[in-house]
């Protein structure tokens, strides 16, 4: 399938974040700006547009960080006349995707990430209140296959990221981590290295929080992707949905287990090279997706999208290359 000409839109999870990211859009792209009041709150405009604003780390308020800087973006690259024609979010970076999709409405979007944020944060600090020290472990050099055998010992483990073949993440109580990184190792894997992160992502610390955040999907209604959208929780695009009850039902599902199932992102670039897609544009002040991707094939043109720097820089690239 041959697909040389044609852009993947990669958007980053939470860890690609940076305080005040966004601002220089706002200010040069005013039309374009999701950074306005007609999105977001006097209060929430305040801390997104701070580069002094020291909690950006937190769930409670990354997250809409990262969905109005990778929407405002998308508009702008839309204005250049760069459309996408495949999408892939990491996490709380697939909401984006799934506006650029046309899946959601961007105000839907918005709407669905403030509300899973605050589930989120409010069970972490519920987790801290009850006593329980969560956080994730990366584990390189082991296949997924391999991982699972030893994750059998540890029930309340959960395996939460597949970022390629021998790099993965797990996420629940950091004292049985500990346990799972010494095995581990002692079993032939290269590295274990624990993430500052608030929380236990994906996994079964966020299964009770499902429920609620499905009804908050459900009162937005679901349309057919326009562009090949590769899902984190299948690893690949959704099935065609015809009727929109069922889209609508479907979408929820898969959008509310997500928090608390694993991202299988590695299987989400398989289907996109899969079908043949080469050029990519990865969207997030700090690139996650695009480096491991050109570990996988160096070939690949590969491009990221941080700040106006980097963005002039993809156009005068882009307009070389179409002059070519």
């Amino acid at each position: 399938m041959n697909k040389q000409n044609e852009w993947v839109f990669l958007y980053g999870g939470q860890g690609s974040q940076l305080a005040g990211m966004g601002l220089d859009f706002a200010c040069a792209f005013p039309e374009e700006s999701y950074y306005s009041d007609c999105y977001c709150t006097k209060d929430e405009l305040e801390y997104l547009l701070d580069p002094d604003f020291d909690r950006l780390d937190e769930t409670r308020y990354v997250q809409l960080a990262l969905t109005v800087f990778s929407l405002t973006i998308t508009k702008v690259l839309q204005k250049m006349g760069i459309e996408a024609d495949a999408a892939l979010g990491l996490s709380a970076g697939e909401f984006p995707a799934l506006a650029l999709a046309g899946v959601y409405s961007e105000e839907a979007v918005l709407n669905i990430i403030r509300q899973r944020a605050d589930l989120m944060a409010r069970r972490m600090k519920q987790r801290r209140q009850d006593g329980f020290d969560d956080g994730m472990l990366v584990v390189l050099g082991l296949e997924e296959a391999e991982l699972q055998e030893h994750l059998q010992n540890y029930p309340d483990l959960s395996l939460a990221n597949k970022n390629s073949k021998t790099q993965m993440a797990v996420s629940g109580s950091i004292s049985e981590l500990e346990l799972l990184m010494q095995e581990v190792l002692a079993a032939g894997a290269k590295r274990a290295v624990f993430l500052e992160v608030e929380g236990a992502y994906h996994s079964k610390v966020f299964t009770a929080d499902v429920p609620d955040l499905r009804a908050v999907l459900l009162q937005e209604e679901a349309e057919e992707a326009q562009i090949d959208l590769a899902l984190n929780i299948l690893g690949k695009a959704a099935r065609p949905l015809c009727r929109d009850g069922e889209r609508s039902e479907v979408y929820a599902d898969m959008m509310s287990r997500q928090m608390s199932n694993p991202t299988r992102l590695d299987d989400c670039f398989t289907y996109l090279l899969d079908r043949g897609y080469r050029n990519f544009i990865e969207i997030a002040p700090k690139a996650v997706l695009t480096p491991l991707l050109r570990r996988r094939d160096r070939s690949l043109n590969l491009h990221h999208i941080a700040d106006m720097e980097s963005f002039e820089k993809f156009l005068s690239h882009s307009l070389a290359t179409t002059r070519r």
